[in-house]
């Protein structure tokens, strides 16, 4: 009888830990971006960004710009994996997309996970995005109330330059100006924390700043760009921590 249950037991640990292999395979963040040519005034694109995490839950964020107007829907839920085949359970209904009916493939002989097919009347390659290749990463807001403007832009190669300007009592411009190169660990810090987030939430950032995103990749050809939406976390973590690194 015990020899049994110990099976059961090994047997039920060997499902777990696969489930949680294969979970682990696909975790991360896959974008995808299509631009119409010419592009006039920032017209048009669309841009996907995928996440999958390790418990089996998944945020979607889908952008699309088209120079006099520009969309934005959030999707987040359950994802499932089986036979090498991504499919959803969201929690609400896209607008646009019915995320229930999508599906994303791992093509054969892509060990590691490097992109994601998804399965759509156009088939789309999602490219599984690496943080550290990321060229630079800006980040800046500006006070609604009094014009100050802050930003900070992050290299490839560490380096930081925070930016403010502003006005002293005698309404006189004020501009500071500093550079400086994290250390490995402040930016592994950095690379964790943009790796761990959900980068933007359906939920405006912030009521007393306007706030502009932008992190390019020109491996990929890709630029991810947002405002206002940006990960509150995320937000706080480089205005109350990366800049007290650079101050």
């Amino acid at each position: 009888m015990w020899v049994k249950l110990i099976t059961a037991i090994i047997f039920l640990s060997a499902i777990l830990l696969n489930s949680c292999n294969k979970s682990n395979r696909v975790s991360g963040t896959y974008v995808a971006q299509s631009v119409m040519l010419p592009i006039f005034n920032g017209c048009c694109t669309s841009t996907e960004v995928l996440q999958l995490n390790n418990d089996h839950t998944f945020n979607i964020y889908h952008q699309n710009d088209q120079g006099d107007y520009l969309t934005k829907e959030f999707t987040s839920g359950n994802y499932n994996l089986k036979q090498d085949v991504i499919s959803f359970k969201p929690d609400s209904l896209n607008k646009h997309y019915d995320y229930s009916k999508v599906k994303y493939k791992i093509p054969a002989s892509n060990d590691p996970i490097i992109f994601l097919i998804k399965q759509d009347h156009e088939p789309q390659k999602f490219y599984k995005i690496d943080f550290k290749k990321a060229d630079s990463l800006y980040i800046g807001r500006y006070n609604l109330n009094d014009w100050d403007r802050e930003s900070i832009t992050i290299k490839k190669d560490g380096t930081v330059h925070y930016i403010r300007h502003s006005q002293d009592k005698n309404m006189n411009p004020v501009e500071i100006s500093k550079y400086k190169k994290l250390t490995p660990e402040q930016f592994q810090q950095y690379i964790e924390t943009l790796s761990q987030s959900n980068l933007f939430q359906p939920e405006e950032t912030s009521k007393t700043y306007s706030i502009t995103f932008s992190l390019a990749f020109k491996e990929y050809n890709i630029g991810i760009h947002d405002q206002n939406n940006i990960d509150k976390k995320l937000y706080d973590f480089f205005f109350e921590t990366v800049k007290t690194w650079v101050k």
